[in-house]
């Protein structure tokens, strides 16, 4: 049986559930380049909180605990 292939909005789910801050930079690497659409389903279709800080020229996101 063939395992389906995980959703952008998983992938990024999978790396902010550990509560910390990530750099938009590990997100790129780890749920991919456009991981911008997965912010904004998880923020419009789940209803999930998820912070954003720009530090510089960077951002930061967090995943607020429900």
């Amino acid at each position: 049986m063939k395992k389906r292939k995980k959703t952008k909005v998983e992938l990024l789910l999978e790396v902010l559930a550990d509560g910390k801050w990530h750099w938009g930079e590990e997100l790129a690497i780890k749920v991919g380049y456009r991981f911008g659409d997965a912010v904004y389903k998880a923020r419009h279709d789940l209803n999930l909180e998820i912070k954003r800080v720009r530090i510089g020229l960077q951002n930061q996101y967090y995943l607020v605990p429900q």
